[in-house]
C-alpha cells in the first residue's frame, strides 16, 4: 500500500532538489493509483497531494472525478479537502461540476455548520450558471440560519451567485435588506459589503439602502 503523506511528499521535494522533476513524476504515479483505491482516507489523501502539486504548476485536470469523490465523503476533514482542491483547480468548464449539485445541496442542508460553511465557500468558488440557478434557493434559505458565521459566508455567497445568475437578484435583495438588521454586527458589515459590492455596477438601485447604512 502507498502511504506517503503530503508533509512526505513536500520532504521529498525538498530533499530532491537536483531531480525534482523525477521525483515529482514517480509521486504523480503513486497518486494516479491512490486515487483509484476504495479507501475514502487514503483517496483524500491522495487528493491533497494532487492539489499541491497543481500549485505548483502541475495538471490534476485527469483527476476531476476523484476531487467529486472525497467531497462526497461523509467525513469531514475528507469532504474539506475534495472542495478545497475543487475551489483550486475547478473552473466554469469542467465538465464533472455537474454532478456536484446534489452533494452540494445537501451539504447545504447539513446539520453540521462545518460541512455547510465548506459547502458555501465551495459553491461561492466555483459555480457555472447552471450550478448557481439550480443551488440559488438552498443558499437564500441559509441566510436565515441560527448561527451568524454561517449567514455572513451565505451573504457573500449569494452575492457572487448573482454574477452567474443575474436572474436571482430580485429575490436576493429583500433578504440582504433584512441582514442589514441582522441582531449580529458581524452580518451588518456583511451585508453592508455585499451591498457595496452590488452598487459598483448599479449604484441608483441601492440609493434607497442608505439611511440604513
Amino acid at each position: 500500500m502507498f502511504e506517503k503523506t503530503l508533509t512526505d511528499l513536500i520532504q521529498g521535494l525538498r530533499a530532491n532538489k537536483r531531480n525534482e522533476a523525477e521525483y515529482i513524476q514517480r509521486s504523480l504515479s503513486e497518486i494516479q493509483r491512490e486515487v483509484q483505491l476504495s479507501d475514502m482516507h487514503q483517496k483524500s489523501v491522495a487528493v491533497d497531494k494532487i492539489n499541491y502539486l497543481h500549485m505548483l504548476g502541475y495538471d490534476m485536470n485527469w483527476a476531476n472525478f476523484n476531487v467529486v469523490e472525497v467531497m462526497a465523503s461523509p467525513r469531514f476533514g475528507e469532504k474539506r479537502s475534495g472542495y478545497l482542491a475543487a475551489m483550486q483547480s475547478f473552473h466554469q468548464d469542467t465538465d464533472v461540476l455537474m454532478l456536484t449539485t446534489n452533494l452540494i445541496r445537501k451539504d447545504l442542508a447539513s446539520a453540521n455548520i462545518m460541512e455547510v460553511s465548506v459547502a458555501l465557500d465551495g459553491l461561492a468558488q466555483v459555480a457555472t450558471h447552471e450550478l448557481a440557478q439550480d443551488l440559488f434557493d438552498d443558499v437564500l434559505a441559509v441566510m436565515g440560519h441560527v448561527r451568524p458565521y454561517i449567514r455572513k459566508k451565505a451573504l457573500v455567497c449569494a452575492c457572487r451567485l448573482v454574477g452567474r445568475y443575474a436572474e436571482g437578484l430580485s429575490a436576493f435583495v429583500p433578504l440582504l435588506k433584512d441582514r442589514l438588521d441582522d441582531p449580529d454586527p458581524t452580518v451588518v458589515a456583511a451585508a453592508v459589503s455585499v451591498v457595496c459590492e452590488l452598487a459598483r455596477t448599479d449604484p441608483r438601485s441601492y440609493l434607497s439602502l442608505a439611511p440604513k447604512l
